[in-house]
């Protein structure tokens, strides 16, 4: 097959994106955004969901989006009428050269946007997303969902860690192909470490607000804090069906506990105000919003598990600490915010590593599995 002179036609297919917030809405995003900028015409294909938001122009919407609670926290499936039928006259309208579906095998584009994608004619390209300990839905179904697997044309995994989990299950070619993080977008304000006996220290969560996220682990850690630093402050920004039951949680702590609600457009703000980063997620594929606090030179406080250990190693930017053991945390971060020197060099470090994520360097990355599909 000979791509259009002109540039590659190439489809993105995610269960998950905007308004819906996370990983995958920003990696299909900016994918598309720097495919558009190069020259090749990249259309996202999703569902449509509740919320305000105003489109861009290179995405289409088929279904209806539908939440489910699954994993520790809030999941995506869409519902429709003839979803394959109207995927495949969508793949054929636009001519595609290549569907790429982020979120293979996840009902319901995962499933159902291949099969489109085949009875087009177009290959299919698909980026895995998610860790997790175990399934018992690809245990069941390993025979026919492997026989999916085969006929995909490159299998793409963000990390390490989600080529382990899948290879428990299936056999595949895996490449890994990073989230990245825009660098024009996120970037330091100038704020310096020493600042945090100017002001008082100032403790940043963000995340969707569910269990998986953590948030209990920083509630519970912040009378410890307090006792060390009265004037800390702890900004929780982001939303979700839990956050009732964190408001009431945080109520003992007063005003040194501020829910921000939903913040989008002004995070580089929130990370660039924080002394320090603190993200107790307990179980996680990558960590985009690590990405997100280092481009912004924030030093980070994180929890132990495979997906953040993917993206750090041993680096300086961050340290890391046992998930669920507010202690610890505390501990940890009265140690951070009283060592200014150390804050400094954990923030250089992390925006030398957020360089390496950058958007044009995935899609790089990206383009060369295209082209050998292609060819």
């Amino acid at each position: 097959m000979t791509p259009p002179r002109s540039g590659l036609r190439v489809a993105l297919v995610a269960e998950d994106y905007y308004p819906q917030l996370g990983g995958v809405p920003e990696h299909v995003h900016h994918v598309a955004l720097e495919l558009n900028r190069r020259g090749h015409e990249a259309t996202v294909v999703t569902s449509r969901m509740r919320g305000s938001h105003e489109d861009a122009p290179f995405v289409r919407r088929v279904g209806t989006s539908v939440v489910i609670y699954a994993n520790g926290g809030v999941s995506r499936i869409t519902a429709g009428w003839r979803l394959t039928g109207r995927l495949t006259e969508l793949f054929r309208a636009g001519r595609f050269d290549l569907v790429h579906v982020h979120g293979g095998l996840v009902p319901t584009f995962g499933l159902v946007a291949p099969v489109a994608a085949w009875r087009a004619g177009v290959p299919v390209v698909a980026t895995f997303h998610s860790w997790f300990p175990r399934s018992v839905g690809y245990r069941v179904l390993r025979r026919p969902l492997q026989r999916m697997l085969d006929r995909h044309a490159a299998l793409i995994a963000v990390s390490e860690p989600v080529v382990q989990a899948m290879s428990r299950y299936f056999r595949g070619r895996w490449e890994i192909i990073p989230n990245g993080v825009d660098l024009t977008y996120f970037q330091p304000n100038g704020r310096r470490p020493g600042d945090v006996f100017t002001r008082g220290p100032r403790l940043l969560f963000l995340a969707r607000l569910e269990p998986r996220n953590g948030l209990s682990t920083v509630l519970d850690a912040m009378p410890r804090i307090l006792e060390r630093f009265p004037d800390t402050q702890l900004l929780v920004a982001g939303d979700g069906p839990w956050r009732g039951y964190y408001e009431r949680r945080a109520r003992a702590l007063g005003p040194r506990v501020r829910f921000l609600g939903r913040v989008f457009d002004d995070r580089p703000l929130h990370y660039g105000a924080a002394d320090l980063y603190l993200c107790p997620t307990t179980r996680a594929s990558f960590g985009v919003t690590l990405l997100e606090a280092m481009a912004c030179g924030t030093p980070l406080l994180v929890s132990d598990n495979v997906g953040f250990r993917a993206v750090l190693g041993d680096g300086a930017e961050a340290v890391i600490v046992p998930t669920d053991d507010p202690a610890t945390w505390a501990d940890t971060a009265i140690a951070l915010l009283g060592d200014p020197a150390r804050r400094e060099a954990m923030s250089s470090a992390g925006l030398a590593k957020a360089a390496r994520f950058a958007w044009p360097e995935v899609v790089d990355q990206t383009l060369a599995v295209y082209r050998r599909v292609l060819q």
